[in-house]
């Protein structure tokens, strides 16, 4: 049993870190409704590939969620979902911050239906401010936050960024634990809070020492790649076969004269190394390096994480069973408890598989009112 059994939740998210959020908390022991509708209500992610059941997109970030369809654009749809939300303990959404409140699903209207329910609330830049209500995807919170420049080699006409999308991530690992603490505190208290969530604001949280030096002394940062004031020699070198490098990072005269020692080389500017390195295997420059007492790591790739021995023995890689898809490798938690505390992971159902669960033995309605809402669209 997980450590949240016995909480239920219901996610109205789409994308990334809404339902990321709401997947850890799923694996957790939560029993999570994922609601969405066929009449304009998919997650996008449905739509990588033919089958919206079987996008592996959509599968990564769903796992161990139910699937109940309930048409917002009606009102029977709307007072079936507050039906549910009297008998959940916290509601999550990351759509922008008008989108619910003009269908009577506010923060207020939700706990009106019950005091004590949480509400997370995670648009991109956040639900207050001049900006609140922008769309947003992840590359554009990454690049709004500051990173996408940050990310970069000096002197490049344009910033390089990065393909991960660490807004969306991050914020599907803080939010559980903010979910977390605040049942925590309505335990205490018996009250319910709403909890606003600005991606963007996690994202910027990480450059908070870049960010107090412009504060503070008013020197703005700039792309520094892969060099470094404190270490050299301190890059990225490439190695062996089609577009493999490793990372080597020397912080004392006793590991120069070990890189010396291993590499040959008594030249070790960039130039030097990257001859000696691309003769050879990154994996066998790192742990000769390693061996050596000099820090070196291989720039893995998605094939190498994956097959990456010290990940697996922690559990990291995961592989879910899914009846179209076959199995499907996923990342696991990445936090441990000695205790356990988390399920065991389960492929997301086909779209409404669990509209009668909800519709009949949750809510208490019978198989006829079911059939005349899925007749009318409203469980749809």
């Amino acid at each position: 049993m997980g450590f949240l059994s016995g909480i239920r939740v219901i996610s109205l998210s789409t994308g990334i870190a809404g339902p990321n959020a709401a997947r850890m908390l799923a694996n957790y022991g939560a029993e999570v409704f994922k609601v969405e509708s066929r009449a304009g209500g998919i997650d996008a992610f449905r739509s990588y590939g033919d089958n919206p059941d079987a996008s592996p997109r959509f599968v990564e970030v769903n796992l161990n969620t139910r699937s109940v369809t309930l048409n917002l654009k009606k009102p029977e749809g709307v007072a079936l979902l507050k039906e549910l939300v009297a008998r959940c303990d916290v509601v999550m959404d990351n759509f922008r911050p008008g989108v619910l409140p003009r269908l009577g699903l506010g923060p207020e209207d939700l706990q009106a239906v019950k005091p004590d329910l949480i509400v997370v609330r995670m648009p991109g830049l956040g639900s207050t401010g001049p900006l609140a209500q922008y769309g947003t995807w992840g590359p554009t919170l990454t690049a709004y936050s500051g990173l996408t420049y940050l990310w970069n080699h000096p002197g490049q006409e344009r910033p390089i960024g990065s393909q991960g999308v660490y807004p969306d991530y991050l914020t599907g690992v803080m939010v559980p634990i903010t979910v977390a603490g605040a049942l925590l505190a309505r335990k205490r208290t018996g009250k319910g809070t709403v909890i606003d969530v600005a991606q963007v604001d996690l994202a910027a949280y990480m450059l908070g020492p870049i960010l107090l030096d412009v504060l503070v002394n008013g020197r703005d940062a700039t792309p520094v790649g892969n060099g470094s004031t404190e270490m050299a020699p301190h890059g990225c070198y490439p190695c062996a076969g089609d577009d493999r490098w490793c990372v080597i990072a020397v912080e004392n005269d006793e590991q120069r004269r070990a890189l010396r020692e291993v590499s040959g080389r008594d030249d070790l500017g960039d130039e030097s190394l990257s001859a000696w390195t691309s003769q050879h295997d990154a994996f066998e420059v790192v742990e000769s390096l390693q061996a050596a007492g000099v820090p070196a790591g291989v720039v893995e790739s998605g094939a190498d994480l994956y097959a990456d021995e010290h990940l697996r023995s922690r559990g990291f890689v995961e592989t879910v069973h899914h009846p179209t898809l076959g199995d499907v490798p996923v990342a696991g938690l990445p936090m441990k408890f000695s205790c356990g505390g988390h399920e065991p992971f389960v492929s997301p159902p086909p779209l409404g598989a669990d509209n009668e669960y909800v519709v009949t033995e949750l809510l208490g309605h019978d198989k006829a009112e079911l059939e005349r809402w899925e007749r009318e669209e409203v469980v749809y």
